[in-house]
């Protein structure tokens, strides 16, 4: 393998067992841009100095290991191609040409050419050429129109900083239902990490390189995707699975190919340019153009299609669903923002009846390809659950979608620990690190109890968020088991004090560069004196009733002055509401509140839980109660 340099790192991909996500409004997720102000006329010091760097990273770009192994940060290199193409005049501006331009609160950011405007001028006998900068990672809307000779735009990363943050978004599966032709979606989605600078022509191929994964040979043995299928079957579809995974890996190659022709083509003839003093011929939408071409020819052969739609709508309801662009003149950053997902669309023999008669001969006969891949645990949690004392997990059994109870990461939490003796614990009687043990318990219980999972992590060169489901119960969490034997609230024999409901819980919604939070909260009524409603309290033993007069002059647990039913935006969602004999949940979504039913609680976006005592001390049963 190649050495490892500064503008290259491993090529792997974060993915996810599951993903449901909702991600942040595009126009906040972009990092704030900075306002330096080297490279103001681009000197000879600062050319020579872009040169090196992006000649250095030329030599190892798009080379046989592009996307195998590796992935190339692309930043010295589209810094070294905008300052080889940058314009000497507004006529020569290319789209596509990569640019640093100024908005109207004086912060550089980032952007794209992505039109051309002529105006006329003031007199009306002559028209001037602008430019029309569409600004990564930002909608359309933000987008700004430049004239050449303002200062307002210059060449890309002379003021404004390469965004830390690379493009992220979640890839889903999705086909269509054959007797109803309903669209649904399926198996495991995923996130994509891409380099800001990368084409969407290298992108896809990174892109279609991840969902190889999920051709691999099939280690199912008596059905796929819910079918049965007989030897023969399985043959033909191994033989299908073989030959789509080969067409993946040349089109892989040409896109990598292409996209370096186009890198090298244009530095080229900005070195050309600089050294004749005269304008160089450099055709980028034909060789764009070129690409495409060749793409139809082969993409229809894939098992899917790649498209581009809204995040909120993967199903593409909205309309406003596309197919992804493998194109050289169009960076990744600058056309994927936070509102946006991929869908791979799998077809299946019904598909092809609507493709040309070269197609359908070929997938006539094709069924849904998709294999999940085989999903092991890792070295860490093997060692964890085969290492002494695992039996406090596997005392609490994991849920039948793979995630953990919450008991389990309360044993992991509380468990004894050995201190190795390399400067983890140094002994306060002999003052050298000596091997040791530690050890957590509680000692004494609050009334509110709030639990914070870890759903981020993060090292060097990896982050990620963990997106594994923890079960926690909505009533009736126990903490007996994690106090200290010898602490007074152990003593006492009834388990009324470790008794905790559920009141709140914040999910956080998207991924670690950028998310939403949304709220539960529980919603009870209360007696007149300052207590809750113990009947709609929980479920289970233990429950105890109003009084008849109280119930008469006390809303129940689901209504707080108006009606359950016109609570919700939706019909299922009322009817839930309705329907459930649990205290009412409000979910807080900004400026949206709407009733939510306690089963939809539990979900792989928990991020913080908050757990109220079922017998509160009577100091905070007054401090947080009002007396009319």
């Amino acid at each position: 393998p190649r050495p490892e340099t500064e503008f290259s790192q491993p090529s792997n991909s974060r993915h996810s067992a599951k993903t449901d996500s909702a991600l942040t409004d595009d126009d906040t997720s972009s990092d704030t841009s900075s306002t330096q102000t080297t490279a103001g006329d681009d000197p000879d010091a600062d050319w020579k100095f872009i040169e090196k760097m992006g000649e250095e990273c030329l030599k190892v770009y798009g080379d046989e290991n592009e996307c195998v192994m590796f992935d190339t940060n692309p930043v010295p290199l589209a810094k070294y191609v905008s300052h080889c193409l940058w314009p000497k005049e507004a006529n020569d501006f290319r789209v596509g040409l990569r640019v640093d331009a100024i908005d109207r609160r004086n912060n550089w950011y980032p952007g794209s050419v992505v039109e051309l405007v002529k105006e006329r001028t003031k007199e009306g006998d002559d028209t001037i050429t602008k430019v029309k900068v569409h600004f990564d990672n930002f909608s359309a809307k933000w987008d700004e129109v430049y004239a050449f000779r303002n200062s307002r735009i210059r060449p890309l990363y002379s003021h404004a900083t390469p965004r830390a943050k690379p493009t992220e978004f979640v890839v889903h599966h999705r086909s269509m239902e054959h007797k109803t032709k309903k669209l649904f979606l399926f198996g495991q989605s995923f996130y994509l990490q891409c380099h800001n600078d990368w084409s969407t022509a290298r992108a896809g191929a990174h892109i279609l390189a991840q969902a190889s994964r999920f051709l691999e040979l099939s280690h199912f043995k008596k059905s796929e995707n819910g079918k049965k299928l007989n030897s023969v079957e399985r043959k033909i579809a191994e033989k299908d699975r073989d030959e789509a995974r080969k067409t993946i890996a040349i089109i892989v190659k040409a896109l990598i190919q292409s996209d370096k022709r186009y890198v090298v083509a244009a530095i080229e003839s900005g070195k050309q340019s600089r050294q004749n003093g005269r304008k160089t011929h450099f055709d980028a939408t034909t060789m764009s153009d070129d690409l495409t071409k060749k793409l139809r020819e082969v993409l229809p052969f894939l098992p899917f299609d790649v498209s581009v739609t809204t995040a909120d709508s993967p199903l593409g309801s909205n309309g406003e669903e596309m197919a992804f662009p493998f194109s050289l003149v169009r960076t990744i950053g600058n056309y994927i923002n936070a509102r946006h997902s991929l869908v791979l669309h799998w077809r299946g023999s019904t598909d092809a009846a609507n493709s040309d008669t070269s197609i359908k001969k070929h997938s006539a006969s094709r069924q849904l390809l998709y294999i999940p891949p085989i999903i092991s645990p890792s070295k860490h949690n093997q060692k964890l659950l085969g290492a002494p004392g695992s039996d406090e997990l596997k005392r609490h059994p994991s849920s039948s979608h793979g995630g953990f109870h919450i008991g389990s990461c309360l044993a992991e939490f509380f468990k004894e620990q050995h201190l190795e003796a390399t400067g983890c614990w140094r002994c306060p009687a002999c003052k050298e690190d000596r091997e040791g043990k530690q050890s957590m318990a509680l000692w004494n219980l609050p009334d509110f109890l709030v639990f914070n999972f870890k759903r981020f992590n993060a090292s060097s060169r990896w982050s990620e968020k963990i997106t594994t489901r923890v079960d926690f119960p909505i009533t009736g969490l126990n903490m007996r088991e994690w106090c200290d034997e010898n602490s007074p609230q152990s003593q006492q024999s009834s388990d009324e004090p470790f008794i905790y409901d559920l009141i709140g819980v914040v999910n956080h919604m998207g991924d670690i560069d950028t998310g939403h939070y949304i709220a539960a909260c529980k919603a009870t009524a209360c007696r007149p004196d300052g207590s809750e409603e113990v009947a709609y309290n929980f479920n289970g033993s233990n429950t105890t009733k109003l009084n008849p007069s109280e119930e008469e002059s006390t809303s129940s647990g689901w209504r707080i002055g108006r009606s359950k039913e016109k609570d919700s935006s939706t019909k299922a969602a009322s009817k839930a509401v309705s329907e459930s004999a649990e205290p009412l949940w409000l979910k807080f979504d900004d400026e949206l509140v709407e009733p939510v039913p306690p089963r939809n609680l539990v979900t792989e976006a928990a991020y913080v839980l908050f757990y109220k005592r079922r017998q509160m001390r009577p100091s905070n049963v007054a401090k947080y109660c009002s007396l009319d």
